[in-house]
């Protein structure tokens, strides 16, 4: 097979020969991956379409170039699998393709396939996508289902692609093939020829099928949670469910795994690295036990270093999965009323990061700390029996550290606690700190608390200290400090008297409740900034004492899919990001900001929407701003659409073409910081 590849490069690559290479090419991937219908289609950035252009059938052997795609999929407004992939520039795997929530047929399956499984993997040069290759099994075809290993293949064909793509685009001779990466291809060619055979198929079928009665309610919890979210307005409600999805989402995956682990079972998993927000991700899954600690009346204490960097590259499932079980486990041996602490720091000069886990639990007893990190092994005989569990989990988060490059360490005493902890180093994708850190140093901070809050008082000091604040400005006090600017207080030390005083004082306040949702409902407290004890709060510590501006910005589009992206692309910066998915409500939304004297500066909008357009929308809110003599909103309009016209153009400060670039979409709020 690899020298069928190799043969590749060394063919001409004259227009005339174009064809029989692209003939060639779609016969080698699909046996290369066993698929039976490979597909490819090249972006118009122009016309904002994915066209189609050669398409295999294996089950009739027809190969299909398509000099002229008259239905070409629009990517204006992106829909499906495919367009989901378009916007996020990430390859995916879709095992049950026509049970995925994204799947639409006129996209994914324009030909009406019986579609089993599909992978589908961008196409992209200098962060520019040229086009999209999609495989697909069906039901009387090859039966199986893809894995990691099918994705690493198709990937390192991807410098064929590019060369085939500007061939039809360009329409001239790009000389000869790039070559693949031959060493990786290999390696995972051999890997599956030696894939063992699984014996007890009875054993398999059983899994399936348990798996697949799980999925279900994950999935069915999944769809609720996403109804009540589109119900609830406050924000902290919005960040548990948020964290209830999470795991609702971890779920199917950890049973794909479940699955996968057992169809493979002598195959070392093939790692994927993606790229993500390092707060943010971390914050999820450490904020996933909030509630349950709130339940044991555990003291949750989480410090993430506010010198992460902002962005990381990491096989994300495996550093989920090691906190979770470390976490999890220090919840269950730790008894009620103790305390757990989550640790994670990092070294600039090493670009390593810390991570530990430290509890005020049952402890282990040394000899028994040796044995701990083999499978279906506990501490003691009884452990399982009292405190449930297999013992597997420390033996897969061990596994996993070593994946990352650490080793998983233990310290403990027996009835004094554990502290389970590692170190790993990170591939920074962007070095710059996850918070900015202070720069206007005339305040005054006042952590209001006494002895029952005394560790966190002092982690809450510490923290800013972190962030650049001198340790002289900034006080732990049981009582009201005159002059004071900026107020962190406990929920215990909360007064009328004390309210009204920041309110005539004008001082900056955060309020943190020691029981979960304790203040919910309190309507002389919601006016202010309210976190719980139990979660990580360093970015609402970090936003209430920051001197900077924080930009407002309002999302308009009826995509959830669009949404999602462009918030995630806005997470690391210093912004709060408010959405609709409708004209009319994002102009109420509008209009309401700018009578509280609060109004947004950014405006990304889309144009195709239900009801008002946002072209509508704008031209009304426009005319509403002269009258109020309002500064004007900054629009960005998120449409793609390449026909718009000059009134438009007009209308709009910036455009932000599909799919999103990440250094387009945070461009315009650089410029706005910059003013």
């Amino acid at each position: 097979m690899l020298e069928e590849l190799k043969g590749l490069m060394n063919n001409s690559a004259n227009l005339e020969d174009i064809n029989a290479l692209n003939e060639r090419l779609k016969h080698l991937l699909e046996n290369f991956v066993q698929s039976d219908l490979v597909s490819l289609f090249v972006y118009d950035k122009d016309e904002k379409v994915l066209k189609h252009k050669m398409f295999y059938d294996r089950t009739i052997g027809v190969l299909t170039n398509i000099e002229h795609d008259n239905n070409p999929l629009s990517m204006i407004e992106p829909k499906g699998c495919i367009g989901k992939v378009f916007l996020t520039k990430s390859p995916a795997i879709y095992n049950y393709i026509t049970s995925d929530k994204d799947y639409r047929k006129e996209y994914d399956n324009a030909l009406e396939h019986k579609l089993k499984a599909q992978m589908i993997m961008p196409v992209i040069e200098n962060d520019m996508l040229l086009g999209i290759v999609r495989v697909s099994t069906v039901i009387q075809g090859t039966l199986k289902k893809y894995t990691q290993k099918e994705l690493a293949l198709i990937k390192s064909a991807e410098p064929y692609f590019i060369n085939i793509i500007k061939k039809l685009t360009l329409n001239i001779d790009m000389g000869k093939f790039e070559t693949i990466d031959h060493k990786l291809a290999a390696e995972i060619e051999l890997e599956a020829k030696q894939q063992p055979t699984v014996d007890d198929d009875s054993m398999l079928l059983f899994l399936s099928n348990t798996v697949h009665d799980i999925r279900t309610p994950a999935n069915t919890l999944y769809g609720f949670l996403e109804l009540v979210e589109e119900q609830i307005e406050d924000k902290r409600l919005k960040g548990f469910i948020t964290n209830a999805k999470e795991s609702a989402l971890f779920i199917n995956t950890l049973t794909d795994s479940i699955l996968e682990t057992t169809k493979n079972r002598y195959e070392s998993n093939t790692s994927k690295k993606t790229i993500v927000n390092t707060i943010h991700f971390l914050s999820e899954v450490v904020n996933v036990f909030a509630a349950k600690m709130s339940e044991k009346k555990i003291n949750y204490f989480i410090f993430l270093c506010p010198k992460l960097p902002k962005e990381i590259k990491i096989d994300t499932l495996k550093l989920k999965r090691i906190l979770m079980n470390l976490i999890g486990n220090a919840y269950k041996f730790t008894p009620n009323n103790h305390q757990i602490d989550v640790f994670i720091n990092y070294d600039t000069s090493s670009e390593k990061m810390r991570v530990s886990i430290k509890d005020t639990g049952i402890g282990i007893e040394e000899e028994n700390q040796k044995k701990l990190f083999k499978a279906f092994s506990q501490a003691r005989d009884d452990t399982s029996m009292k405190y449930g569990g297999t013992g597997l989990g420390l033996a897969i988060s061990a596994g996993y550290v070593a994946d990352l490059g650490g080793e998983l360490k233990l310290k403990s005493r027996l009835n004094e606690g554990s502290e389970f902890y590692f170190d790993i180093s990170l591939e920074v994708v962007d070095a710059s700190l996850s918070y900015e850190p202070f720069y206007n140093l005339d305040k005054k901070i006042v952590i209001l608390s006494d002895s029952f809050n005394a560790k966190n008082s002092e982690y809450i000091r510490n923290y800013i200290i972190e962030l650049g604040m001198p340790e002289e400005k900034i006080q732990i006090s049981g009582d009201i400090v005159y002059g004071m600017t900026h107020l962190i207080c406990f929920e215990h030390k909360i007064t009328d008297t004390l309210l009204t005083y920041v309110e005539k004082n004008n001082i900056k306040l955060l309020l943190i409740e020691e029981k979960l949702f304790s203040l919910l409902n309190n309507k002389k407290t919601n006016k202010f900034t309210i976190v719980s004890e139990n979660t990580y709060y360093g970015d609402a510590i970090h936003s209430t004492i920051f001197s900077g501006k924080k930009i407002k910005i309002l999302i308009v589009d009826d995509n959830k899919i669009n949404i999602s992206l462009l918030e995630s692309m806005l997470e690391t910066e210093y912004v709060e990001v408010d959405t609709c998915i409708d004209g009319e409500t994002a102009l109420e939304t509008l209009k309401d900001a700018s009578k509280k004297g609060n109004k947004y500066d950014i405006v990304y909008l889309d144009k195709y929407m239900p009801g008002i357009s946002g072209t509508e929308l704008l031209v009304t809110f426009r005319d509403y701003e002269k009258t109020h003599k309002l500064e004007p909103i900054f629009a960005v309009s998120i449409t793609g659409d390449p026909n718009i016209s000059e009134e438009e153009q007009n209308l709009f400060n910036a455009f932000v073409n599909k799919p999103f670039s990440k250094k387009e979409v945070r461009a315009v709020v650089e410029l706005l910081k910059n003013k």
